[in-house]
């Protein structure tokens, strides 16, 4: 079960989330965090009384200690969690940070100074009802359709998994290494139909990382040797070759999965009886 919809349910056990391309960290009162397959900006949408203080960090006005104003007009300013971690404000967000705690401290805290919030106690991750960490599929990929049918089919043949579909695979093994082992995705599908090289420097990457190197990595690519035999150089479980427009794609989709999320046995994986 994704964490997203339990955690904006209870947005007071979030400090902040601090975005990365298209995924989104999300920072627990507690100090845990989840990796989130959403922008910041949709984040911003769902909780519109926290504060974007930067383009890549939107906080909780409940866990801001204080703020610093710019020490100069082209400067930017900074913003005090409890916990002491400290995040730039930028100039252009500036007036509207400090309108926008302004009146969230006018509207809950009546009487108090900005710069002295009261202690918090600590919230646990547990006290999110129904949260269970996920098993996940990765699927990356600049095909639409290909993802919406992916998506499909991983939620009516697979629904335990979680399926986090994008686009830029650059920043997937940095984003991986940050997870708890545990996290790990399951499967990682690579499109490498039309951003080839892209897509190789990437598996080049999960495999050379001692951390990484037994995710099963899926390589979709262009029928041509040439691609099948570069695939399996920089270490792909498997090479699948099939052109763009493919009409087979789901049937072969299922199939993969078929056998990478019920078939292999892999060491810490769920043991499935059917």
């Amino acid at each position: 079960m994704s964490v997203i919809k339990p955690a904006l349910q209870r947005p007071e056990l979030i400090s902040y989330f601090s975005g990365a391309n298209n995924y989104c960290w999300l920072y627990f009162r507690n100090g845990e965090k989840k990796l989130l397959a959403k922008p910041i900006s949709y984040l911003e949408s769902q909780l519109p009384d926290f504060i974007r203080v930067h383009k890549t960090v939107l906080i909780n006005p409940d866990y801001i200690k204080s703020l610093d104003q710019p020490p100069h007009k082209k400067m930017a300013g900074k913003v005090h969690l409890e916990s002491g971690e400290v995040f730039p404000v930028s100039r252009r967000r500036w007036l509207q940070v400090v309108e926008s705690l302004h009146n969230h401290s006018s509207g809950s805290r009546q009487g108090e100074d900005l710069n002295s919030f009261p202690e918090k106690a600590n919230a646990s991750l547990a006290d999110l009802e129904h949260y269970s960490p996920e098993a996940s599929v990765f699927l990356m990929t600049s095909d639409a359709e290909k993802a919406a049918q992916t998506e499909r089919l991983i939620s009516d043949k697979w629904p335990t998994y979680h399926i986090h579909i994008e686009q830029d695979s650059m920043a997937l093994p940095e984003l991986l290494t940050q997870l708890p082992e545990q996290e790990y995705p399951s499967l990682i599908l690579l499109d490498a139909r039309t951003q080839t090289t892209e897509r190789l420097n990437t598996l080049q990457r999960l495999k050379e990382d001692s951390q990484l190197s037994h995710i099963p990595v899926i390589l979709l690519v262009l029928p041509t040797e040439q691609l099948i035999s570069n695939g399996y150089q920089k270490q792909a479980n498997s090479v699948i070759s099939m052109p763009i427009g493919y009409s087979l794609f789901e049937h072969t989709i299922e199939r993969i999965c078929q056998f990478w999320l019920r078939i292999v046995r892999l060491p810490g994986a769920t043991i499935y009886s059917n």
